[in-house]
């Protein structure tokens, strides 16, 4: 674990003093100030005027109060009368320019988590990004370590960090500052309201942050809380949520899920209001004897006018230096993305590392991808998924995969891919283990064209060209691959053609059916294969085409697959005879192998279920 990591689990040990400064905040200023040192600059001064303009104001407006008998005494004409009016200009000046102090924070902070934001998001992506695999984007640590970094659920983004963390530093300084001023005039009192001041600040921000600690620990609770927010609220979940009368149940979950979420802050609430009751008759006790010492003060007229209008509402300023806000615990909980997010970064990054190979499978390939003893567990599993696959692609022919859900099938296509790998057995590749394979040149041989494919908010000409997106700019091969998988008909009915975005979320928008985005799925990966992929993965490619466009398939299924290692999985048997060989997957292993008329003349599972969908058709 990092040190920044260490930091935050022993958070609440050691946040216990206001002076302390937090290794997390300093981290986070690193952050800002190594994005964009103007806006660094621009933070620093903004938290100088944060600190001196309190004070300031009421300095000014004490200045005025005591210029006034005098300028009644002796005419606006006189001394006096001119000290009260530059009193008031200096006043109104200063008062002014307080009133700009906070709009013009706001308009900093804005920029700043704007960028840091996306500096951070940039990171995330790049982590979650980094390994071969998927497994970590399966794992609840890691989400909830993401979900954290992100900010996104808690509404604590990490961007705003830096600036409430100068904003907070201010504050305390400025209160400080009031401390100083009523210390000139007497200075045991000064030291008193500033003691008491932090010793207030101690004890009620042990408890906000121990909150912001028991709040952090219910991520997963407000992840499932936000999942049933977009099963409420989202177009894909919402059918089957009213069709099945689902939304007071989905509202219900919410509201226990998030429950727990507020659950885990109320005692903490608790302590914080028995705290601050305590808080509360020390802080009396305490304004009450300085009320009492200047009042004395007064009437034995040991102290002036001016002097009286400027202490008095000092010792209300003096409160900033330890009182405890909403932002200390904003604050608090912000604080908790920045380790997050370096310690996703490292983990992720040592994912990484464990899965690279040095060997370039750039014309791999050439011979066989052979599956030596394969198996395969999840790793919340209670069995193998797959129990000892032994099963060889020759290079240049196509394999069709079949059995009945749950047969390992999909699990099989992901270690082909190098998304996930074998716990057990080996895959080799021309002989050599896929683990010592370069992963990323790995994935880029294989053109995949998956059940659910990816729907990508760009128009149709870049979700095609994104399949080798270096080679984006070969119009002629997409337009082949778009032929060649019947996507061609698709593009002559969209009303801009190639340019009309594949998206309704956006303005001019158009959503394609179902069969549409397996043919542009398909059409993808066809370009993929035109540059540089050599193994074709067809995972129900069928499963959503109308009877003539599954016909037009299946009549060019040797066209498409030609010259390529195919492997095709499906429920449709009139897709998968076309393969040079078929496995079929029962109970982990490989039960059965060879071609279509084989495996019908020998009786077995492939025979048995061919004759079930063939009697349907046939009745």
């Amino acid at each position: 674990m990092s040190r920044v990591g260490a930091l935050a689990h022993s958070l609440p040990g050691r946040l216990r003093g206001a002076a302390r400064p937090d290794p997390r905040a300093i981290r986070s200023w690193g952050l800002l100030w190594a994005a964009d040192r103007r806006l660094g600059c621009a933070v620093i001064a903004w938290g100088v005027a944060a600190v001196a303009f309190p004070v300031l104001v009421v300095v000014a407006l004490g200045l005025v109060v005591g210029a006034v008998p005098g300028a009644v005494e002796h005419g606006l004409d006189s001394s006096q009368g001119t000290k009260l009016i530059v009193a008031l200009v200096a006043a109104a000046v200063v008062y002014g320019l307080s009133l700009m102090v906070e709009p013009v924070g706001e308009a900093i902070g804005t920029a700043a988590r704007t960028r840091l934001t996306g500096d951070l998001q940039g990171r995330l992506l790049r982590a979650v990004s980094g390994p071969v695999g998927i497994e970590h984007l399966e794992d609840p640590g890691t989400l909830d370590r993401l979900s954290g970094a992100e900010g996104s659920l808690t509404g604590y983004f990490p961007g705003d960090a830096p600036v409430t963390w100068a904003g907070n530093v201010a504050t305390r300084l400025s209160g400080v500052l009031a401390c100083a001023f009523v210390a000139v005039y007497a200075w045991w009192l000064g030291l008193l309201m500033l003691a008491v001041w932090l010793a207030v600040r101690r004890l009620l921000l042990r408890t906000v942050a121990t909150q912001a600690f028991a709040m952090r620990g219910q991520i997963r609770s407000t992840r499932r809380a936000y999942y049933f927010t977009g099963v409420g609220s989202k177009v894909h979940d919402a059918k089957e949520v009213r069709v099945f009368g689902l939304a007071d149940f989905v509202a219900a979950a919410f509201a226990t899920e998030y429950g727990k979420t507020i659950e885990a802050s109320a005692p903490g609430l608790r302590k914080i209001h028995l705290r601050a009751a305590v808080a509360l008759v020390t802080v009396t006790l305490v304004y009450g004897l300085a009320l009492a010492l200047l009042a004395h003060s007064a009437t034995r007229g040991s102290i002036s006018l001016a002097h009286l209008a400027i202490l008095l509402p000092m010792l209300a300023v003096t409160s900033s230096a330890g009182s405890v806000s909403v932002e200390d615990l904003m604050l608090s909980r912000t604080l908790f993305a920045i380790p997050d997010a370096d310690q996703l970064e490292e983990d992720l990054a040592a994912q990484a590392v464990a899965l690279s190979g040095g060997v370039d499978p750039a014309a791999m390939p050439r011979r066989a991808v052979a599956f030596r003893d394969v198996c395969f567990r999840y790793p919340e599993g209670e069995g193998d998924v797959l129990g000892g696959i032994d099963l060889e692609l020759e290079a240049g022919t196509s394999t069709a995969i079949v059995g009945v859900n749950g047969a390992g099938k999909s699990t099989l296509v992901s270690l082909l891919g190098r998304l996930r790998d074998p716990t057990g057995g080996a895959i080799e590749v021309d002989g050599v283990d896929l683990r010592g394979l370069d992963p990323t040149v790995w994935q880029r041989k294989v053109a995949l064209m998956p059940q659910a494919p990816a729907r990508f908010p760009v128009n149709a000409y870049e979700n095609v060209a994104w399949g080798s997106i270096e080679h984006a700019e070969d119009r002629a091969g997409v337009e082949a691959a778009a032929a060649l998988a019947g996507f061609d008909e698709v593009i002559g009915r969209l009303p801009e053609g190639w340019d009309t975005v594949l998206s309704t979320e956006l303005p001019g928008g158009v959503d394609l059916s179902g069969g549409q985005w397996q043919r542009l799925a398909l059409a993808r990966a066809l370009f993929a294969t035109r540059h540089g992929a050599s193994l074709l993965v067809l995972d129900e490619p069928t499963a959503a085409l109308d009877v003539r466009s599954e016909a037009r398939f299946y009549a060019r299924f040797f066209e498409i697959t030609a010259g390529l290692t195919t492997v095709v999985v499906s429920h449709r048997f009139a897709t998968v005879r076309r393969a040079h060989q078929i496995a079929v997957l029962e109970d982990g292993v490989v039960a059965e192998r060879g071609t279509h008329d084989e495996l019908v003349a020998a009786g077995g599972t492939y025979a048995h279920m061919y004759g079930l969908q063939a009697e349907r058709f046939a009745a």
